[in-house]
């Protein structure tokens, strides 16, 4: 669970995290919910996990602000049309946006069939452009919007899961980077957060000590990072208004060994 203390009011504006109900996204959707957020978590499959993250989220909201868990597939477009709609219904425009909704199934390249390309790529990277559509409208009615793009070491380095989740990964970072520089001067800012080997995220919860000693041998840090370091990241570009079109890496220096 994240330990990120809330450093600003959000006052009840209303938050989208897609893929919230574990790992990364339940962290940063606690981060909202600490800072006075109303919430709404998408997820797909997991109904156990969107239990726990609903008697979670609801014992960290403050009086008087809302919860939504969504259930549906955030890469069709027409189911996010629908949950958009009900959010803003429920709990008004959206200001803060988290793409984070994603899969990873492993292969390699001659093994990836097109059915496993195409589902990769419309979780992955097709959800955050139509989630962001949805909300682009109601930010410039505010004059403030935050998104920001849960990315992967994948999109920059490869990485090792196979071409289909590094195409999709590297995709969300043009995606912001393209609407960082068309929505800035609306007040919206869009940037990404590449994570790599979070311990108590993803696959890695399941891996293994001997497994994650080897993993912690690859970092400048000599250690895996945590959910609270996304978080970290994330609480910073959510307070930041002059940052925009960047991603941060944390990946405790990765890319150095």
């Amino acid at each position: 669970m994240s330990s990120i203390s809330p450093t600003e009011d959000l006052g009840g504006a209303a938050a989208v995290v897609t893929g919230g109900t574990r790992g990364i996204g339940l962290g940063i959707a606690e981060c909202l919910a600490g800072r006075g957020a109303s919430l709404a978590v998408v997820w797909h499959r997991n109904e156990a996990a969107a239990g726990a993250a609903e008697k979670r989220l609801r014992s960290l909201l403050r009086p008087g602000r809302g919860l939504l868990l969504l259930q549906g597939d955030a890469g069709d477009p027409a189911v996010v049309r629908a949950h958009h709609a009900r959010v803003r219904e429920a709990l008004g425009p959206v200001a803060v946006l988290v793409n984070n909704a994603g899969i990873m199934p492993p292969a390699a390249f001659e093994q990836v069939s097109d059915a496993a390309w195409e589902e990769t790529l419309r979780t992955n990277l097709s959800s955050a452009f139509y989630w962001s559509r949805e909300v682009i409208p109601g930010m410039k009615e505010r004059g403030f919007g935050r998104i920001v793009n849960i990315a992967s070491i994948a999109a920059r380095g490869g990485g090792v899961i196979g071409p289909h989740y590094a195409a999709s990964k590297a995709g969300m970072l043009g995606l912001t980077r393209y609407g960082a520089r068309e929505l800035g001067r609306f007040g919206i800012t869009l940037n990404a957060i590449a994570p790599a080997f979070i311990e108590d995220a993803g696959i890695f919860v399941d891996y293994p000590s001997e497994r994650k000693a080897e993993i912690s041998a690859r970092t400048a840090t000599g250690s895996m990072g945590r959910v609270d370091d996304v978080v970290r990241a994330f609480a910073y570009l959510l307070d930041s208004p002059f940052v925009t079109g960047v991603c941060l890496d944390v990946n405790g220096g990765a890319f150095m060994i």
